[in-house]
């Protein structure tokens, strides 16, 4: 705008007008944005201060949104693992069922017809005379005679005869010996081999060769719980990731990954916490024993796990608590450097206001002024 024909009050009046339309401008920019610096050439220094601490704010959001996965990933794997240890006493209780029962009796099943025979020395590799030797736990051992003539019942009463030894055919006429105190049963041939024709082995029999129902019933119950431990172990899982089957995440607490924390995941299926499945159907108490000790094992494994899990999440706990009082600390510094004052601006723009209608109604006397003068001249 060309002033040059103004008068100099004139030109200061029109001059002040515009100044004070640019700090009008300038206040109503920063009620509006609540920043007292909106761009670089309002205070260089500030500007670009204030831009780095919310661009490492922004850095860490992003760390701490990431590290809110792993945070669900740990409390997932932390809820498995308690679920787990009590699957694992579940199995304890059936194990200590089991162990309750009567044990199996060590028992030796022939594979031949015997029942079929009227005499017993008919049956290939029997004679006359042959003699075996039955032997409970340390006991003398008893010899059996098998003499021409004897009947299936002959045979039977002659092992029945013996101390803690009960003996009986099978449905299917097989002989079968069995130790009645739970020791084991020792066969020997003596002279001949009259158990061989019988059909069974001169050998030594414990109680995994006997069979238990109620027992095999607990071992199959204990087998089903195995079966959820794999499963529960496998479900333990948060967005894809699994520490209970082998995950090993790593925890990055800022931009570059320079300061982490990797979390060590486990295999905890029943395999990896070291629990077999039931042997021989618990017929045995070796078994049963062998079972308790897998699990007291596995007691073992779970609560070193529960006990890791719970540093590691405390540890993430503080990182993160660490990392949200920074973030905070660095926006407070960028807001201080560049937030506007709402009140002061307020102000600020009533005052500009006024002085605003000041000034236009000084400039507009000031033209009058001047005309009435020019008119005196005219």
């Amino acid at each position: 705008m060309d002033t040059s024909f103004l008068s100099n009050s004139a030109r200061t009046g029109i001059q002040r007008l515009k100044s004070f339309n640019d700090l009008f401008g300038r206040t109503s920019e920063r009620l509006a944005t609540g920043l007292k610096i909106n761009r670089a050439s309002d205070d260089p220094t500030a500007f670009f201060t204030a831009k780095a601490f919310n661009y490492r704010a922004g850095n860490l959001n992003r760390a701490m949104d990431a590290v809110s996965t792993k945070i669900g990933a740990v409390k997932a794997a932390e809820a498995g693992g308690r679920a787990l240890q009590r699957l694992v006493q579940v199995a304890e209780g059936i194990v200590n069922a089991a162990a309750a029962l009567p044990a199996p009796d060590p028992t030796a099943t022939g594979s031949v017809d015997v029942a079929a025979q009227s005499d017993v020395t008919n049956l290939a590799g029997v004679s006359d005379g042959d003699q075996f030797s039955v032997q409970i736990g340390t006991d003398a051992a008893a010899t059996v005679t098998v003499n021409s003539g004897d009947t299936p019942d002959d045979l039977l009463a002659r092992l029945n005869a013996v101390d803690n030894v009960s003996a009986r055919l099978t449905s299917g006429g097989e002989l079968q010996i069995s130790s009645t105190n739970g020791e084991n049963l020792v066969l020997s041939e003596v002279s001949g081999t009259p158990l061989a024709g019988l059909g069974i082995s001169a050998d030594t029999f414990d109680q995994s060769t006997g069979t238990s129902p109620a027992r095999a019933a607990k071992a199959a119950e204990f087998d089903a719980v195995l079966t959820q431990i794999d499963q529960l172990a496998g479900d333990s899982s948060f967005l894809g990731v699994n520490l209970l089957t082998g995950d090993s995440p790593v925890v990055q607490f800022n931009k570059d990954g320079s300061s982490s924390l990797t979390l060590q995941g486990v295999n905890f299926d029943v395999a990896g916490l070291g629990i077999s499945p039931a042997a021989n159907g618990f017929q045995s108490d070796a078994d049963i024993s062998a079972a308790r000790a897998d699990l007291k094992g596995a007691l073992g494994s779970l609560r070193v796990l529960s006990s890791r899990l719970a540093t590691e999440l405390s540890v993430i706990d503080i990182r993160n608590d660490f990392n949200a009082r920074l973030r905070n600390t660095l926006q407070s510094g960028a807001a201080k450097l560049t937030l506007a004052d709402s009140n002061e601006e307020g102000a600020n723009l009533l005052a500009l206001e006024t002085r605003t209608s000041l000034a236009a109604a000084s400039f507009s006397i000031t033209q009058r002024s001047e005309a009435g003068v020019l008119r005196l001249f005219g």
